[in-house]
């Protein structure tokens, strides 16, 4: 088994414009939706200022910039 056998798949990038208000959310676990990805996720934080995001059901967690977040369904 190689090491690319064992890294997780990144989540799908869709082609879309931003969010014309982006959202910042500011607490932990708090829903956002990532346009980009297309999925809601729960915000886990901001890291090098990236949001850090994990699926609602749990899972692996994937990060984005702040202006593809929004706090609704695009």
């Amino acid at each position: 088994m190689n090491a690319s056998a064992m890294t997780p798949a990144a989540p799908p990038v869709r082609r879309v414009a931003p969010p014309t208000t982006p959202y910042r959310p500011s607490t932990v676990g708090e829903r956002v939706f990532d346009v980009r990805s297309g999925r809601w996720a729960a915000f886990m934080g901001w890291q090098h200022g990236r949001a850090c995001l994990r699926p609602l059901g749990g899972g692996i967690e994937w990060d984005t910039e702040a202006r593809w977040l929004t706090d609704t369904e695009q």
